[in-house]
């Protein structure tokens, strides 16, 4: 398929995509295979008023999920025909995967892989643009290189993912190493942003216990923000927690429940809109110039402070309230 042929639903879909803002960065081939994959995950056909999950993954000529190594298993569907070919994808743990000449294989995974990390990590390792009918709520997202792209009902929308928001702020916040930045943002933009998971992850960097409250802690196991394996553990254990979690130079998150503290000066200097835990993040930081706070909102967004100001706002779409689960 290419730009010329795109049916009618697909036509309106790009043009829809371009009035929300939404700019899908492949050559025209790949593209109206994606756009015709999206309009089908948004309105799949119902069967005896079921509508059903789907996933499929466009991937480029030069790229294989073969790089995914031994977690899938590719079972070819020659000649078999695409609405047919769809039924077996499920979008948890198998695939629809569609080569930009129109060859079609159906990826069979070794586990779920149904939640937006796992989409991420995916994506990261075989450059395939991934299509997603989620198992909650039946919300149809993309995920690209850089961003997730998402249809909320009315309108799509787009966020940026960890790894598009390690490249920005990097620069900005040398005291914090790059493994452990890419960890707190991989954590708090793709598991408890899309859990609805509110926490504040503080890293004092060279401040100590200045301005934190540790009489009513809990000290964590020995887990790290650089060890992707550790994530459910720290997931767990934030959806039962309130306040701050503090992480060492290393990663370690080694006190959940942390009180934060400021000086008068903190209070009178820094505004910011938002709830308790932004203003608390705004105000320790502005006391700890070396300090750095990841703020995960209930709602979704996620927000970095340092000097006394947020640096970054990474906004996720409100229809994934998916019950205390990534997304």
């Amino acid at each position: 398929m290419d730009a010329s042929e795109l049916s009618r639903p697909v036509r309106r879909l790009k043009s829809e995509l371009k009035d929300d803002g939404i700019t899908i960065d492949a050559d025209d081939q790949i593209l109206a295979v994606l756009l015709d994959e999206l309009e089908y995950a948004r309105r799949p056909q119902q069967f005896e008023r079921r509508t059903p999950l789907y996933g499929s993954m466009i991937v480029p000529p030069d790229r294989s999920l073969i790089e995914a190594g031994e977690l899938v298993d590719l079972i070819p569907l020659d000649g078999m025909p695409l609405e047919t070919a769809r039924r077996f994808a499920d979008g948890r743990s198998t695939y629809l995967a569609i080569g930009p000449d129109g060859t079609r294989m159906l990826a069979c995974f070794r586990r779920s892989v149904q939640y937006e990390a796992d989409m991420v990590e995916i994506q990261s390792d075989t450059g395939a643009l991934i299509v997603q009918r989620t198992p909650v709520l039946g919300v149809t997202r993309l995920f690209t290189p850089t961003e997730t792209i998402e249809w909320s009902g009315y309108r799509w929308t787009q966020r940026p993912n960890a790894r598009a928001q390690h490249e920005l702020l990097q620069p900005y916040l040398p005291h914090v190493t790059s493994a452990v930045l890419a960890g707190l943002l991989e954590l708090a933009v793709h598991w408890l942003s899309p859990g609805r998971v509110g926490a504040t992850l503080v890293v004092p960097v060279t401040h100590g216990e200045s301005g934190l409250d540790l009489s009513r802690s809990i000290a964590t196991p020995d887990l790290s923000v650089t060890a992707r394996h550790h994530y459910p553990a720290l997931l767990a254990a934030l959806m039962q927690t309130d306040l701050a979690t503090v992480v060492d130079a290393a990663g370690r998150p080694h006190h959940i429940g942390v009180g934060l503290h400021w000086s008068a000066e903190a209070e009178q200097a820094v505004e910011v809109s938002g709830g308790m835990r932004h203003r608390s993040a705004a105000r320790y930081t502005y006391d700890h110039h070396d300090a750095v706070a990841i703020v995960v909102s209930e709602d979704g967004p996620v927000t970095v402070f340092a000097h006394g100001k947020p640096l970054s706002k990474c906004a996720a779409s409100l229809a994934m309230a998916a019950a205390g689960e990534p997304g």
